[in-house]
């Protein structure tokens, strides 16, 4: 899998024919947000450059529960 770039890590769930994936990805100025999306039950590749291209940014205190070990500023 080709990861796109900036990207930083992600967290993939899928069940019963749904996905939700969370990714984090490093901005231009050594930044970084996360982002949220869901869908029908895509591949974690395919979800993880949709989750990039349409997903909802999470707030820095969501955002650092699932990522605590990055250490960028966070992008507000």
């Amino acid at each position: 899998m080709e990861l796109p770039e900036g990207f930083l890590d992600n967290r993939y769930w899928n069940g019963n024919g749904k996905a939700i994936c969370i990714v984090a990805k490093e901005g231009a100025v050594k930044d970084w947000a996360a982002y949220i999306f869901a869908d029908d039950g895509w591949s974690e590749g395919d979800l993880i450059v949709e989750t990039i291209k349409r997903g909802m940014k999470l707030l820095e205190k969501e955002a650092r529960a699932f990522f605590p070990l990055i250490e960028l500023k966070y992008r507000h």
